[in-house]
């Protein structure tokens, strides 16, 4: 179900973080459409108290550009951040990885406390917020095909970007599982190409 695959992505988050992640999905100016953090609630009331949210380079860089960027990176673009990282670090926010895509015209921004990405981490953390981000915004109007909630749940990463071994380790399935899916996906809605097949899911609104 949608439930349980917004779960798997923020348990992909939550292993990409080592003391918490804040997320905001569909910001249209500064209001994001849905917004959850697990950085701990003595920095979270210090952010609010502060009003960091005026300051926050993660925010200014995620609603300016889109990209990956580490928190060090942040620091070298925004000089005048450097009184937000100190107090950071006081809460164990040293070092961190911030992430912005533009989906449907509306940015979503992750910022990861920790080392900085590798690769494959970074793919991981692309597919989660684009997963998030289609999963949270506003339902849309077609055709449903009949297609199982299991399969929807791997389309949903499909259409985020993910390949099938990244879909596999999210959803905890093997990898033939994912390609069985895809397959009966691919029967219901009469396409035969993974272009085609993405159509149909984003035109109805299927995930």
């Amino acid at each position: 179900m949608a439930e349980e695959l917004q779960n798997s992505l923020f348990k992909v988050l939550s292993n990409l973080s080592e003391v918490g992640y804040s997320v905001g999905l569909g910001f249209i100016g500064f209001e994001p459409h849905y917004v959850k953090s697990t950085y701990s609630k003595a920095w979270v009331a210090r952010y609010v108290e502060r009003l960091f949210i005026q300051t926050d380079p993660t925010v200014q860089f995620g609603l300016s550009r889109t990209g990956h960027v580490t928190w060090k990176q942040l620091q070298e673009l925004y000089p005048e951040s450097k009184t937000f990282f100190d107090e950071a670090a006081l809460f164990g926010l040293r070092h961190g990885n911030t992430l912005s895509l533009r989906i449907d015209g509306q940015i979503s921004v992750l910022s990861c406390s920790g080392s900085p990405w590798n690769e494959q981490e970074l793919r991981m953390a692309d597919a989660a917020l684009r997963g998030l981000a289609v999963l949270l915004s506003k339902p849309r109007e077609g055709r449903d095909f009949g297609l199982p909630e299991r399969v929807k749940d791997v389309l949903a990463l499909m259409v985020s970007g993910a390949r099938d071994q990244e879909i596999a380790e999210i959803l905890s399935i093997k990898i033939e599982t994912v390609r069985a899916r895809r397959q009966l996906a691919f029967q219901l809605t009469n396409t035969r190409t993974i272009a085609q097949l993405i159509s149909e899911v984003i035109k109805n609104g299927l995930i």
